[in-house]
């Protein structure tokens, strides 16, 4: 394990605080961002995609957490998914999902978990070139030195495989101490509200209270160091989003208005060339 990694997940109380999540409970119909992904990971619109499916493809799923995603990328038709996490609570509670939903005995053994440090990860020499797919949702913002995992990655890529993953969005990671998460003001008698942003361009680590615990580190940098990190890597970007809940969104939840003020995840996808 590198001495830079941070297994929060393993922590009690936190754990037991996102296990309370929409995310956690509901799984990817409950994260407002899958629909990017998804399109993203199939590599065209479901409308051009008639079987919406990864059929005989080969997944690495980084941060697997309760194995959402994993067991989708199955049922999609992955022929084969390895799904790794650094916190043995996530891996064990995914494997409890696969007890619990119960898996068909033609699709058993599709999807191997496993406990792995991805900020320390090494592929080994079969891996390498092996995957269709790399997938991760919500991790390397806790990686400091992306550039060694992108390379790892890039190896363990097929020429044209795909990279796919999501952050918490440079925007939302970037502030230094910003006190309350919102600004609020007047402006003509309304109540407007403000996103609090410094220290945007001065990469590094930043730690927050977050579900009741407190020194949750993670790695901010910007989105222009994301994507030329991934080209130096020999990547070729794809795609890139900057997610905000849709007006269809809000009309559905209307709770998720604020959420429009700034974007709330980076959404990047890239090429193996």
């Amino acid at each position: 394990m590198s001495s830079h990694t941070q297994n929060i997940y393993d922590n009690t109380t936190f754990f037991t605080a996102y296990s309370t999540l929409p995310r956690s409970q509901g799984g990817l119909s409950s994260a407002p961002e899958w629909p990017v992904l998804r399109n993203m990971v199939l590599d065209r619109p479901p409308s051009t995609n008639p079987k919406n499916d990864l059929t005989g493809q080969c997944i690495l799923d980084l941060g697997c957490g309760y194995g959402w995603f994993a067991r989708w990328a199955r049922d999609s038709g992955g022929s084969f998914v390895r799904a790794v996490d650094i916190s043995e609570k996530m891996i064990g509670r995914a494997k409890e999902f696969e007890f619990e939903t119960g898996v068909r005995t033609e699709t058993a053994g599709v999807i191997s978990f496993g406990k792995c440090d991805i900020e320390s990860m090494a592929l080994s020499e079969r891996e390498r070139g092996s995957y269709d797919v790399v997938h991760s949702s919500l991790t390397f913002h806790y990686i400091e030195d992306l550039p060694r995992l992108y390379r790892e990655i890039h190896a363990a890529l097929r020429k044209g495989g795909r990279l796919v993953f999501s952050v918490e969005h440079p925007v939302y990671s970037a502030p230094v101490r910003p006190g309350p998460d919102w600004k609020v003001f007047q402006v003509d008698g309304e109540e407007m509200k403000a996103w609090p942003l410094n220290c945007y361009s001065d990469e590094g680590w930043r730690v927050s209270s977050w579900l009741g615990v407190d020194g949750v580190r993670k790695f901010h940098r910007t989105v222009e160091s994301y994507v030329t990190l991934l080209l130096e890597s020999g990547f070729v970007l794809t795609g890139l989003k900057d997610w905000v809940p849709s007006m269809e969104d809000v009309s559905e939840h209307p709770e998720w208005k604020d959420e429009r003020h700034r974007p709330y995840f980076l959404i990047i996808s890239a090429e193996a060339r």
